[in-house]
């Protein structure tokens, strides 16, 4: 009888392994905070303003006149490692809290609060953390110019040598992008799907328009800073400053937001970063694979192993 060859078990283990491999390049910022629209590493204090989503705090969470969303690991409003204190306002989903002071003139979807959700504030804080470094560390793709000398206020994006990437990335400073009054763009939204500014530096934003990124899959990684202040601004993207307390009042923010902190009377839209390759983003953090990669590599190994044996067989016969 013919025995399998090592090497095509040697190549479905490899192709198995490829499987796996195949996301490293995934910047999925939304699913490493399990679709939280806000995820704080430490304590978060909300004004009267709606998040559209779920929030989860590495601390205490506190405030009062907001309605929280839900969708964070599954169908929470609210994950607080702390004290969840809340007044005057309504939750869509379930909550959880080391412990808890609400008021009777709430209104809660599920009482009592909801057991403790599959989750690890100390991993997800390392993973979005060693995620903001990672990204910090890649080249600029495309530049913001000031293309006219007389109006050094307004910028335009532009792609890089070899034209129109699927993913642009700008690196620049928070004061220097706090200074744009007129934000344009000749960037290829047929090729260009995704933009993501690396900004050093604390930042004060306000008062500025940013029509010419609607349409992106867009994310602010706020490499460095401590403070970020969002005033009077509707920010079209992401934010990531994991470093940073972020604050603020009279605008919002469109999609996923991780802060250091944060002390805000901003409303959140809860329009997630889409997961997307990004070349270099490998060693960031390791994806889990999805459970057809395992059975694949289980059934690589498995057939190794049947042939290493059927070989050790035959040459004892």
């Amino acid at each position: 009888m013919k025995t399998l060859s090592k090497v095509p078990a040697l190549l479905i283990l490899s192709t198995a392994m490829a499987a796996g491999a195949a996301q490293a390049d995934v910047l999925d910022l939304s699913g490493l905070v399990g679709k939280a629209n806000l995820y704080s590493l430490s304590n978060i204090s909300v004004g009267n303003n709606s998040i559209a989503g779920g929030i989860v705090a590495n601390g205490n969470v506190s405030g009062s006149s907001y309605n929280v969303g839900t969708g964070a690991y599954g169908n929470y409003s609210v994950i607080s490692s702390g004290n969840f204190s809340y007044s005057n306002g309504s939750l869509a989903g379930g909550y959880y809290a080391a412990t808890t002071n609400i008021a009777a003139n709430t209104n809660l979807s599920h009482t009592p609060a909801s057991a403790a959700p599959a989750m690890s504030f100390a991993t997800t804080s390392s993973n979005v953390t060693k995620t903001s470094s990672a990204i910090s560390t890649l080249s600029a793709t495309g530049s913001a110019q000031v293309l006219d000398k007389y109006s050094p206020n307004q910028v335009t994006l532009t792609s890089g040598a070899g034209g129109a990437k699927s993913v642009e990335v700008f690196n620049m400073t928070s004061s220097a992008f706090a200074s744009i009054n007129n934000l344009q763009s000749t960037l290829d939204s047929s090729v260009t799907k995704t933009l993501i500014f690396n900004l050093t530096g604390n930042a004060n934003w306000g008062n500025m328009s940013m029509n010419a990124l609607n349409g992106y899959n867009v994310l602010f990684n706020f490499v460095d800073a401590t403070s970020v202040n969002f005033s009077g601004i509707e920010v079209l993207g992401s934010v990531l400053a994991p470093n940073a307390v972020i604050g603020g009042g009279g605008g919002k923010i469109l999609g996923t937001v991780v802060a250091g902190g944060w002390n805000a009377d901003l409303t959140l839209n809860n329009k997630a970063f889409a997961a997307t390759d990004v070349a270099g983003f490998a060693a960031a953090v390791s994806p889990v694979p999805e459970p057809g990669t395992w059975a694949m590599l289980l059934a690589g190994l498995g057939l190794v192993g049947f042939v290493a044996r059927r070989r050790k067989n035959k040459a004892a016969a």
